[in-house]
């Protein structure tokens, strides 16, 4: 059984993108709390990676489901 990584704050996914210790966040990431609402704000439960979270604004993000588990990501740093 694999464990699940659950991010609560912005400061905790940007500490991991940083981190460099996983190839993918599919089906090992999870978004919970602040979070998880953040990426529900703009209606595509979507998180991008831009200059907000410390890196270039290329096009990338992560996307959860309903629940919060990572379900798709494109151009993590």
């Amino acid at each position: 059984m694999r464990n699940m990584i659950v991010l609560n704050t912005v400061g905790e996914l940007v500490e991991l993108l940083n981190s460099g210790s996983l190839d993918t966040f599919v089906n090992n990431v999870a978004f919970a709390g602040d979070l998880l609402e953040k990426a529900r704000v703009n209606g595509y439960n979507q998180i991008a990676i831009d200059d907000e979270l410390g890196f270039m604004d290329d096009g990338g993000w992560i996307g959860v489901d309903e629940v919060g588990y990572v379900v798709e990501e494109m151009y993590l740093p």
